[in-house]
């Protein structure tokens, strides 16, 4: 009985543990390049794209054919490209609970709203509790690692029923630590484009 009583709470502690050490990787790695190959898929359709991610701290800059989003830490623009440039320039300070929701650090390290699940020494699952914290229309969010210096390799989100049946997996085809970025970096260039739409929507 005392075995079993207790073995929850050791997954639990575990699953933390995983958690804490991929968060601590990430910060200690400074800024970081990723290379990501993501599969968006809704009932048979499926989407895939790369995307080229740089995050340093609170900061980040995501661009692939379509979309280039930048955030520097309080303000996020979204460049949507239709074929011939960024044609439309979306404008918007995050509120600090959705910050936390878009930066993985501080989701890594709060995970407000999900459990902790252990699926062996280098997966782990962030499920959504219940208690409406989390991210909206996220079930889950379970993430591969590498075992040895924690590292992140994969993630699949599942997205809630009233969402649609919708899943995502990424791979990280490249991880590259240590990048030093400057500032413009996470800055849109807005003037860059001069016949984009400017959607402010601060």
């Amino acid at each position: 009985m005392a075995f079993l009583l207790n073995a929850p709470v050791k997954a639990q502690g575990s699953a933390e543990s995983l958690v804490e050490k991929t968060a601590s990787k990430i910060e200690k790695d400074g800024g970081v390049t990723m290379k990501l190959k993501i599969a968006v898929m809704e009932g048979l359709e499926t989407d895939t794209r790369e995307v080229t991610f740089d995050m340093s701290g609170r900061s980040f800059r995501s661009a692939d054919d379509e979309n280039t989003i930048w955030f520097d830490g309080k303000t996020l623009w979204r460049g949507s490209d239709f074929g011939s440039g960024i044609e439309e320039i979306y404008i918007s300070e995050p509120l600090s609970d959705e910050i936390a929701v878009i930066n993985i650090t501080d989701l890594l390290r709060t995970h407000e709203g999900f459990s902790v699940e252990e699926k062996g020494r280098d997966t782990f699952t962030l499920a959504s509790d219940g208690s409406g914290g989390g991210i909206a229309g996220i079930r889950s969010i379970t993430v591969k690692v590498d075992p040895a210096t924690y590292t992140l390799r994969s993630a699949t989100v599942l997205f809630a029923e009233d969402v649609g049946d919708i899943r995502a997996d990424i791979s990280v085809l490249e991880y590259t630590p240590g990048r030093k970025f400057n500032d413009r970096t996470f800055v849109c260039p807005v003037s860059d484009f001069k016949d984009a739409d400017i959607i402010d929507l601060r």
